[in-house]
């Protein structure tokens, strides 16, 4: 989705301040040495909106079927104006979204002076998002909207973020005894995962503490070695932790 404009001279603008978050939270501003403002600003971004569920492929946000407008269209602009864009998210059947969590990028762009800018994104909530630009150059600027994610591939990254699914697997190498008749031994390692500190092994387990970090790495019990024999680990196997469904709403 893209469109054109014409900005012209300079102009001063002053920068609306940002509106303040609502949201509480067990850390405040002066914890992370951050303004109030910039608190509200970082809260407010976090909190992400939840779609509905849905069943169907095309009930998810379509690329294709979505639009964006210019708010109040003119032929020319000066420098340092501001432009307001409409972004209207339907799904692959046309219908318009009734929620939000759309994951969009939008920019104003010029090839030629190689020069763009990113706007900031307002989720509505309610299918619309509108982004602010300022007109920085003078000369011709395209807007350009591209979506990243859907809501729902969204949801579907956070779940697994939240998680405790090993996506990425370990081998460690226990090594021990004299080189001609050296035995060698290879487990599964990972970090140990989940609230409760669980490891999905039978066979469980060897555990390594960073004392600067407290984080613990586990590897399987070796069948024959004792635990202080590991000597270095690799990378394994990658496991992806999407069912079919997910699979596809990640498809192009």
């Amino acid at each position: 989705m893209n469109g054109e404009i014409h900005i012209k001279q300079f102009q001063p603008v002053r920068h609306k301040p940002v509106p303040r978050s609502n949201n509480s939270a067990i850390i405040s501003a002066s914890d992370v040495g951050i303004s109030d403002e910039e608190w509200g600003r970082l809260q407010k971004a976090l909190d992400w909106p939840i779609p509905d569920h849905i069943v169907y492929l095309n009930q998810s946000t379509s690329p294709v079927h979505s639009s964006f407008s210019i708010v109040g269209h003119k032929e020319s602009y000066k420098v340092g104006e501001n432009i307001s864009v409409t972004i209207t998210a339907r799904d692959h059947n046309k219908n318009l979204k009734r929620y939000g969590g759309d994951f969009f990028k939008a920019k104003l762009f010029n090839s030629e002076l190689k020069a763009s800018v990113y706007g900031e994104v307002v989720d509505h909530r309610n299918g619309t998002y509108s982004v602010d630009f300022l007109l920085p150059w003078e000369g011709q600027a395209q807007v350009f909207v591209r979506l990243e994610h859907s809501s729902e591939v969204v949801q579907i990254i956070k779940k697994y973020r939240d998680s405790s699914f090993p996506r990425s697997h370990f081998n460690g190498y226990f090594e021990s005894g004299p080189s001609k008749t050296r035995i060698r031994e290879v487990v599964e390692c990972n970090l140990k995962w989940g609230a409760d500190g669980s490891w999905s092994k039978g066979n469980c387990c060897c555990e390594y503490k960073d004392i600067r970090t407290g984080t613990v790495w586990q590897c399987e019990r070796p069948k024959t070695l004792s635990c202080d024999k590991l000597v270095y680990h690799s990378g394994g196997r990658l496991e992806s932790p999407l069912n079919r469904f997910e699979q596809q709403l990640f498809a192009k």
